[in-house]
């Protein structure tokens, strides 16, 4: 019989990990495997492929509840941009068929991103936290720590779960130097001081540090902890399957992220600013710049305003307030702020923010 159990704690503690965003590739993409080709079966995985792309975008299911969305459900069809059929070769040597069939469909962003914020939800960017899974598990007492060489299958059920939400999570390689310092007693008696010298290796945003125990005729159950920008979440869950204990592990941990990175609409305030940015030998710096601009959800326009020797000067037209833009662009690892932001030397009430590009090529 399933039973289930949830408490959150949040609390404040001192956890300083150095930030590293994940760029999330495919947010608007969406695969289901279908038995063939038929226009009904793919109308239905429109709709199945539609629920799954919002709670990418949103980072919750919160939307999906609301009343506001009964209807583009059952229209989902109008928000695909496209879509195609993909054959893989089947991995399961028990099975007798060769190859699967996946409906491949390409979701239109824009729309997407519209109806979420006509509606009041949050619309989460590419740029997200990457999140360090340091996992006991415990079957029956027999304990083994979570890694690609010890549990396999539980690291592709965590990766699934992650993939299906878009959440950027690793694993430690548990090789002889994660051994030498943190052992699995350490993970189950959170043994922090250990645990964050050897996450200290990963430079992880979010630490994620529980326990999935299964007994025999009694179910399964996750403890865990979340620790990410001096701030502590806590809970319980239990459930019948482990399936259901990691899927719900994952589901709590993306909104408890959403909640911090996904920006609501509602707070839109339609400015603009202007933004220095130095260090831009050549086009295609300013290229880059200007589309990772476009690419923060904070961000509705972006155009140049003024190219003076080495300094691109961007005209951008905000929904969000400036120090959410700040805290994304500081996130992300592209830009580096220079200095307080300034009013304008040119004459326009507006705020000048100035940065230097980052160039990680090496090249210009």
């Amino acid at each position: 019989m399933k039973r289930k159990f949830f408490c959150l704690l949040a609390l404040t503690l001192s956890l300083i990990l150095p930030v590293k965003a994940v760029t999330v590739g495919n947010l608007y993409t969406i695969e289901l495997p279908v038995a063939d080709q038929t226009t009904s079966l793919r109308l239905e995985a429109f709709t199945e492929a539609f629920k799954r792309v919002v709670v990418k975008a949103s980072g919750s299911d919160d939307a999906l509840q609301s009343p506001a969305f009964a209807r583009p459900i059952e229209r989902s069809s109008r928000y695909v941009k496209q879509f195609s059929y993909v054959v893989r070769e089947n991995q399961d040597e028990q099975d007798i068929e060769a190859d699967l069939l996946y409906l491949r469909v390409d979701f239109d962003q824009r729309l997407i991103e519209s109806l979420l914020r006509d509606n009041g939800f949050p619309v989460w960017g590419r740029e997200r936290p990457g999140s360090l899974l340091v996992i006991s598990y415990d079957v029956n007492e027999t304990i083994k720590m979570v890694s690609s060489d010890t549990t396999p299958e539980i690291i592709d059920m965590l990766d699934n779960a992650a993939l299906t939400r878009g959440l950027p999570v690793l694993f430690p390689l548990m090789d002889l130097e994660d051994i030498s310092l943190v052992r699995v007693g350490d993970v189950i008696s959170r043994q922090f001081e250990k645990i964050n010298i050897m996450a200290s290796r990963y430079t992880p945003d979010v630490l994620v540090v529980g326990q999935i125990v299964g007994r025999s005729g009694k179910g399964w159950e996750g403890d865990w902890e979340v620790r990410f920008l001096e701030q502590l979440f806590k809970w319980r869950y239990k459930d019948s399957s482990k399936e259901a204990v990691i899927d719900q592990m994952v589901k709590h941990l993306t909104r408890i992220l959403a909640l911090e990175y996904a920006l609501e609409d509602n707070k839109s305030l339609d400015q603009e600013l202007l933004m220095s940015v130095s260090a831009m030998s050549g086009i295609n710096n300013l290229i880059k710049v200007q589309q990772y601009l476009q690419s923060l959800n904070v961000v509705e326009s972006v155009r140049v305003s003024l190219i003076d020797k080495d300094m691109v000067t961007y005209r951008v037209g905000l929904r969000n307030d400036v120090e959410d833009l700040q805290r994304l662009i500081e996130f992300g690892e592209v830009l580096e702020q220079e200095d307080f932001p300034q009013l304008s030397a040119q004459g326009e009430d507006l705020i000048t923010l100035n940065y230097t590009y980052l160039d990680r090529s090496g090249a210009n």
